[in-house]
């Protein structure tokens, strides 16, 4: 199990005078060579993770420089992907899409001096290129809802939390160009490129903090069960590359993520309500209800999910890699504040609900959230349920009270 503060305090020490040294120009080379015999490339990784998230020891660029600087003295590498060669394996694609990212961000800072002298054509590619970095954004929900949540099963929370604070504020600075560069005729350019500035500064820093931290910690500790689970669930979510084919090892079998969760196993009649069902009829009838269902547990563990429609085709979109995870661990970093304080307002019975509604594309999208007790009243956890009520708008005045056209 990966413990991000597992490394050895010796191991990490060196690690850290070493990148010390190396800042201050100091040829690290025998050392590092010394270094590289008895401590594996794991290990070494796992040290440059602690000094990163938990101590703040040194910047991302460092890092970099550093790995650079190790792999081309002991021609061992950090960060290759030896997991696979399959291009369609999912971390493949996650490593391609960050040098496709990295290589965006640079084209788009090149396009925008040459925008800047009113070139037409620079200007145009510059407005397109800087639309195609919304790519960025299931690239994230990506590494947030499916591989973070087989992190935190190793017990690892700093690294995700942190990380997915970093992809918001990523997020909002993608937001603030992609206005600008819209109504690029009408602003300052001074604020255009104020707006690149910080989208390229934090979005480098992020691709630097997954090639060189995540990736390396993903390659080890993610089995071959998961990596299939992965692939299946990935597709809800999108890329920012032109994926093809799901990867497929068939030497491995598709299993539920935890059989303690799957509601289509067994098939005794339970009492539910005023009747009886099994556990199939139950799980067809959650599954026909024309609303998303989400059920977290009294422990804040997300426990259920009704399969209305296609991952893809989701409101919220809900994939089964992220079932037995924290609640808390769910949602992003500058909404946690208010999830938690709605759970509290709940549980405590301040509030018997809470409701929110806000337009989504085509979508009127209403978001309740209820705690359930039991006949003890006894708290037993949260449920959500989201539905789309634009259909409800558009019904016509005229009463409808039959099953007639």
């Amino acid at each position: 199990m990966f413990n991000i503060s597992s490394v050895s305090n010796e191991v990490k020490d060196e690690v850290k005078a070493l990148i010390d040294q190396h800042i201050h120009q100091e040829d690290i080379d025998d050392m590092l060579i010394d270094l590289s015999q008895p401590v594996s490339s794991s290990k070494i990784t796992e040290a440059l993770r602690q000094l990163y998230f938990i101590e703040k020891f040194t910047s991302m660029y460092e890092i970099e420089r550093f790995v650079l600087t190790y792999e081309k003295v002991t021609h061992q590498s950090l960060t290759e992907i030896t997991l696979s060669h399959d291009s369609t394996h999912p971390l493949n694609i996650f490593k391609q899409e960050i040098h496709t990212l990295q290589s965006l961000i640079q084209e788009i800072g090149k396009l925008m001096y040459k925008a800047e002298s009113n070139d037409t054509e620079a200007v145009k590619s510059f407005k397109e290129k800087v639309q195609v970095l919304s790519g960025v954004i299931p690239h994230f929900n990506r590494k947030e809802k499916i591989i973070f949540p087989v992190i935190e099963r190793r017990g690892e929370y700093i690294l995700p939390r942190k990380m997915w604070a970093d992809d918001d504020v990523i997020r909002f600075a993608l937001n603030k160009l992609q206005k600008r560069a819209a109504k690029l005729e009408e602003v300052e350019w001074r604020h255009i490129e104020s707006a690149y500035i910080e989208l390229e500064s934090s979005l480098m820093d992020m691709l630097r903090q997954e090639e060189l931290l995540l990736i390396p910690l993903m390659q080890v500790d993610i089995s071959a069960v998961e990596w299939q689970q992965i692939a299946q669930e990935s597709s809800a979510f999108g890329y920012e590359i032109e994926v093809t084919e799901t990867w497929q090892d068939s030497d491995i079998e598709l299993i539920p993520i935890d059989a303690q969760y799957d509601a289509k196993q067994g098939q005794q009649n339970l009492r539910f309500g005023g009747g009886f069902l099994t556990t199939k009829e139950a799980d067809l009838i959650l599954n026909n209800l024309p609303v998303e269902i989400t059920f977290v547990d009294k422990n804040g563990t997300f426990k259920y999910f009704n399969d209305l429609v296609e991952a893809s085709e989701m409101m919220f979109i809900r994939t089964p890699i992220s079932i037995g995870r924290n609640v808390a661990n769910c949602h992003p970093p500058k909404s946690l504040s208010k999830v938690m304080q709605i759970i509290r307002d709940l549980k405590t019975k301040q509030k018997v609900s809470e409701s929110m509604w806000f337009k989504k594309g085509d979508k009127f999208i209403h978001v309740t959230y209820k705690a359930l007790f039991d006949e003890n009243d006894e708290y037993m956890g949260i449920l959500e349920y989201v539905q789309d009520i634009q259909p409800f708008f558009e019904l016509p005045q005229k009463f409808k009270r039959n099953a007639e056209k």
